[in-house]
C-alpha cells in the first residue's frame, strides 16, 4: 500500500472524527427506536447484525410499538411521527493501481473520495398494528439518479397452538434474502460495505436485487424453525439490463435457530432456481437454467461487555447454458461456480469493534464465458482473499470503519494485481 495512500486515510479518519467529536452524542435515533421507545441496541448488536428480538422484530412485521399513536380503537392505529428515517456514508477508497472500470479510480492511480458513497431515505415502520415495512430509496453514485432499494413489506400474526409460538406472514420483496433475519445469507452478509475493486463472478442470487420482485410465506414455530418459501419474477428499474427471469423463480428457505442464555446459534440452508436470459440477449429459444443452492450457519455471544459473532456460508452453483451455449456466449453446455465465505467478529462495549472475514470462489475452466476478454485469467473466475475490518461506534447511529480487503487471487490470476484496496468510511443514521 502507497505511504501517501495510508497518510491519507489516517487524515480522513482524524478529521471525520474530530467533526462528529466535537459534536454533542445524537439522542434521536432512527425510525424502528422512535417507534420502539428502546435503544438500537435490542435489536442490533451492532448495526446490521439483528439480535434474538431483533429477528422477532422483523418476523413479527416491524409493528412493535411502545410510542404515541393515533388510534379510533378499532380500524386505525398509526404512529404519531412518520417512520422516516435517514443514512449517509462518506468513503474514501484507495487502491494499489489504476483501475478506470470501477468507480473508486480517478486519474492519479490512487482511488478517489466517494461523498456520499450512499445516501438512503427510508419508510421503516409499523403501517398497522399487523402490517410493516422496510422502504429503502439510494442515491447511486455512479449515476447521479435516486433509485428504488432493498424493499421488504410484511403482513404477520402470532399464535399459540399446543403451547408453542407460531409466527405467520407475508413477505413482498425485491432482493431474495434481503427478508432474511439471519447476517450469514447475501442481503445482509460481511462485508457491509465493500471497495469497488470486486470479483466478476458471485453466485447468481446475489446480484438480483432490486431487479426482482417476489411474494413468500413464511412460518416461525417456537422460537426453533424457520421455513419460506417464494417467487420471483423479473422486475427492471430504469434503463439496466438485469437478467430476464422467465415466469416464476422459486426460492425457498429452512433453518433452525437456538438460544442458550447470552448465546444463541443457527444452521439452515436456502436455495433458488432461474430460468433466464442473461444482458444484452434477446427473449427466444432456451433460456439458460442456473440453481443455488447454499448452507449456512451463524453463532452470536451477546454479553454486557463483549460481543462474539460468527457467520458462514457456502454456495452451490449450477449453469445449465440453454440459451447461452448455443449462441456461442460459452465453451461449455454447463458450467459449475462454488463460493464460500466466513468472518468472525468481535465487539467490546459494543464501541470498538474487529472483523476477519475470508472468502474464496472456484468454477469451471471455460474458454469463452470466462476469457481474458470477459475479466478473467486462465479461463476460469476463481478469486480468494481476506477482508480486515476495524471499526469505532461512539454512538448507536454512528460507525466509522477502516476496512482492508487482500485478494490471493482475483479473476483466475494469482497474487496482488493491484486490486487490493484499503477503505476509510464514515456511516451515520437519523
Amino acid at each position: 500500500m502507497k505511504l501517501k495512500a495510508l497518510k491519507g486515510v489516517l487524515f480522513v479518519l482524524i478529521g471525520m472524527c474530530g467533526l462528529f467529536l466535537t459534536t454533542a452524542p445524537v439522542q434521536a435515533l432512527p425510525s424502528f427506536a422512535r417507534q420502539t421507545g428502546m435503544s438500537c441496541a435490542a435489536c442490533h448488536t451492532v448495526f446490521p447484525e439483528l439480535t434474538t428480538y431483533g429477528r422477532t422484530f422483523k418476523l413479527n412485521g416491524y409493528t412493535t410499538v411502545n410510542a404515541d399513536q393515533l388510534t379510533d380503537g378499532t380500524r386505525l392505529a398509526i404512529n404519531s411521527a412518520p417512520p422516516i428515517a435517514a443514512m449517509m456514508q462518506v468513503a474514501d477508497n484507495f487502491s494499489n493501481k489504476n483501475n478506470s472500470s470501477t468507480a473508486s479510480s480517478s486519474s492519479d492511480g490512487n482511488g478517489q473520495a466517494t461523498f456520499p458513497a450512499q445516501f438512503s431515505l427510508f419508510y421503516a415502520g409499523a403501517i398497522s398494528p399487523k402490517m410493516g415495512a422496510f422502504v429503502q430509496m439510494t442515491y447511486d453514485t455512479s449515476t447521479g439518479y435516486i433509485h428504488w432499494d432493498n424493499t421488504d413489506v410484511r403482513l404477520a400474526d402470532r399464535f399459540q397452538i399446543a403451547n408453542t409460538d407460531l409466527i405467520l406472514g407475508l413477505t413482498l420483496n425485491n432482493n431474495p434474502t434481503v427478508q432474511d433475519v439471519f447476517n450469514s445469507v447475501p442481503a445482509w452478509g460481511f462485508p457491509y460495505a465493500t471497495t469497488a475493486s470486486q470479483p466478476g463472478t458471485s453466485p447468481a442470487i446475489n446480484g438480483l436485487g432490486p431487479n426482482a420482485g417476489g411474494l413468500g410465506v413464511y412460518a416461525f414455530w417456537n422460537q426453533l424453525l424457520y421455513a419460506e418459501v417464494a417467487g420471483y419474477r423479473t422486475n427492471p428499474q430504469g434503463t439496466s439490463t438485469p437478467a430476464d427471469l422467465q415466469g416464476f423463480s422459486p426460492y425457498w428457505r429452512v433453518a433452525l435457530t437456538q438460544d442458550f442464555g447470552k448465546n444463541s446459534v443457527e444452521i439452515g440452508g436456502y436455495g433458488m432456481d432461474q430460468q433466464t436470459y442473461t444482458n444484452g440477449q434477446t427473449t427466444t429459444g432456451t433460456p439458460d437454467n442456473v440453481s443455488d443452492i447454499a448452507i449456512d450457519g451463524q453463532y452470536q455471544y451477546v454479553g454486557d461487555q463483549h460481543i462474539v459473532t460468527w457467520h458462514g456460508s457456502y454456495t452451490w452453483q449450477n449453469d445449465n447454458w440453454g440459451y447461452t451455449f448455443p449462441a456461442g456466449n460459452s465453451s461449455n453446455s454447463t458450467d459449475t461456480f462454488n463460493a464460500f465465505k466466513t468472518d468472525l467478529t468481535y465487539y467490546y462495549d459494543r464501541k470498538i469493534g474487529a472483523t476477519v472475514g475470508y472468502f474464496a470462489s472456484t468454477g469451471s475452466s471455460d474458454g469463452t464465458y470466462y476469457s481474458s476478454g470477459n475479466g478473467y485469467s486462465n479461463n476460469v473466475p476463481d478469486s480468494q482473499g481476506w477482508v480486515f475490518e476495524a471499526n469505532y461506534v461512539p454512538w448507536y447511529n454512528t460507525k466509522f470503519t477502516l476496512q482492508y480487503t487482500l485478494y490471493n487471487k482475483f479473476n483466475g490470476s494469482n497474487g496482488d494485481l493491484g486490486n487490493n484496496a484499503l477503505m476509510a468510511m464514515a456511516w451515520f443514521a437519523y
